[in-house]
C-alpha cells in the first residue's frame, strides 16, 4: 500500500510539473530553449537575441559548439515577482538580478531572467548568458577570465534589424579600477598574479576590487596595442579547458612581471570615462580651445551615441566657428536624445539668426520662450525686436 501511495504521489508531482510547464510558451533554436511566461513572441525574440550572444562570445573564444550536448535554457518572466515566485518554489529563495539555475542533470540548468527597461536588461543578460555559455563549454575557465571577459562583453549594443550584437567598451568598472592604481583603495589591490590564481570564495571578499581588476585586465590585454600583450589572453583563452595555474603558467610565463604591470597599470590611467571627457571637452571650450574640445566630444559621442550632450557641446563649437549648418546638425541630433527642448530650440534660434535664416530663427525662438517663457522670454523679445528690423 505504501509502495502504491508513493508511486500516485510521483505521478501527482510530475503532472503538476507538466501542467505548470504547459502554461509556458517554448521556442526553440539551434544552440538555445526560450521559456516564457508572457508569450509566444516574446520567447522567439529573445531567442534571437541569445544567438546573437552566442555569435558574440564565440567571436571572442571560438569555442566548440558541437560541445553543446542539448540546447542551453532561457526562462524568462514577464515582471520580478513573478521571476522571484518561481526561484522560491525551485530553490527556496529570490534573487536580486539574472540567476543560473543549475541542477544535477546538466541538461535542465537554465538561465532564469525577467524583464526589465533600459539596457540594463541587455547587461545582464550578456553577463549571465556568457557565464552558462562557459559553464556548458569550458566550465574550468579560471575565475579572472570569465569574470573579466564576462564584463568587457556586457556592455555590447544589440541591433534587433540586424540580429547582431555590437561590442561597446565597458568603462562601468574605471573609475574604481583607477582609484585602486592611484592608491586611492590601496587596501583592495591585487598583483596579476594573484589576480589571476584567486579562487571564487576568496574573490566573494573582494566583489567589487576583484570585479574592477579582472575586467581591467582583460580590457587591457585584448585593447592594448602590444601584440605582446594580445597574444596573453588568446593564449588563455586557447588553455581555458586546463587548470587555472596551466593556464596562467602557458599565458603569462614569457612576459616579464614587472614590465607588465607598469604597461597595464600606465594603460589604465590613460582611459577617459564619458563623464571625464565631456567636463575635459567644457574645460577646452571655456578655454576657447575648440580643437581639442571637439576631440573630447567626440571622444565621448564614442562611449555614448545615445546622450545628448556631446551632440550639444558640438553643436555650440562649430557656432563659435561660424559653421552654422554643422552646428545646426548636431542641434537636432542633440533634440531627439531628450536634451531640454527649450534650451536647444533657443540655440537653434540663435544659430538661425547668425546665419541669416530669419524666418526659421523666429520658429525657433518662439517655441523656447513657450517651452519655458520664465528663463527665455526676455531673452526670445530681445531678438525677436532685432529680427523685425532685419527681414
Amino acid at each position: 500500500m505504501k509502495r502504491i501511495f508513493l508511486q500516485l504521489l510521483l505521478i501527482t508531482l510530475m503532472t503538476n510539473i507538466y501542467g505548470q510547464e504547459t502554461n509556458y510558451f517554448t521556442w526553440t533554436s539551434d544552440h538555445y530553449r526560450i521559456i516564457s511566461n508572457e508569450s509566444q513572441a516574446r520567447a522567439e525574440a529573445l531567442g534571437w537575441k541569445m544567438e546573437a550572444a552566442l555569435k558574440l562570445y564565440n567571436d571572442h573564444l571560438h569555442l566548440d559548439l558541437a560541445g553543446l550536448s542539448s540546447p542551453l535554457n532561457v526562462r524568462i518572466f514577464r515582471d520580478k515577482q513573478t521571476f522571484n515566485s518561481y526561484l522560491e518554489e525551485i530553490v527556496a529563495e529570490t534573487q536580486a538580478d539574472f540567476v543560473m539555475v543549475s541542477f544535477s542533470d546538466p541538461r535542465k540548468n537554465e538561465l532564469v531572467c525577467f524583464d526589465t527597461p533600459g539596457k540594463k536588461f541587455n547587461t545582464s543578460l550578456l553577463h549571465q548568458g556568457f557565464m552558462q555559455y562557459l559553464k556548458a563549454l569550458a566550465p574550468d575557465t579560471p575565475m579572472w577570465l570569465r569574470t573579466g571577459l564576462a564584463a568587457y562583453l556586457e556592455n555590447a549594443a544589440y541591433n534587433p534589424d540586424e540580429r547582431r550584437f555590437v561590442w561597446k567598451a565597458n568603462l562601468a568598472w574605471l573609475e574604481t579600477l583607477q582609484k585602486i592604481i592611484a592608491g586611492e583603495k590601496s587596501s583592495h589591490r591585487l598583483g596579476i598574479t594573484e589576480l589571476t590564481s584567486l579562487s571564487q570564495e576568496a574573490a566573494s571578499f573582494r566583489l567589487e576590487s576583484f570585479y574592477a581588476q579582472a575586467w581591467g585586465l582583460v580590457h587591457f590585454l585584448i585593447q592594448s596595442p602590444e601584440k605582446k600583450y594580445n597574444r596573453i589572453i588568446w593564449d588563455a583563452v586557447a588553455a581555458i579547458n586546463s587548470n587555472t595555474s596551466m593556464v596562467n603558467r602557458k599565458s603569462f610565463s614569457w612576459v616579464p612581471a614587472a614590465g607588465l604591470k607598469e604597461d597595464f597599470e600606465v594603460f589604465i590611467l590613460s582611459l577617459k570615462t564619458f563623464n571625464t571627457l565631456i567636463q575635459e571637452g567644457k574645460d577646452y571650450y571655456s578655454a576657447g580651445e575648440y580643437s581639442q574640445a571637439a576631440t573630447s566630444f567626440l571622444g565621448a559621442m564614442e562611449l555614448n551615441r545615445d546622450n545628448n550632450k556631446p551632440y550639444y557641446y558640438l553643436g555650440l563649437i562649430h557656432y563659435a566657428q561660424k559653421e552654422y549648418d554643422q552646428a545646426e546638425k548636431h542641434y537636432k541630433a542633440a533634440l531627439n536624445l531628450d536634451i531640454d527642448p527649450a534650451l536647444i530650440n533657443y540655440a537653434l534660434g540663435v544659430n538661425s539668426f547668425s546665419a541669416k535664416k530669419y524666418s526659421e530663427a523666429e520658429e525657433y525662438l518662439i517655441k523656447a520662450r513657450e517651452y519655458d517663457p520664465a528663463v527665455y522670454t526676455e531673452k526670445v523679445e530681445s531678438l525677436l525686436k532685432r529680427l523685425k528690423i532685419l527681414k
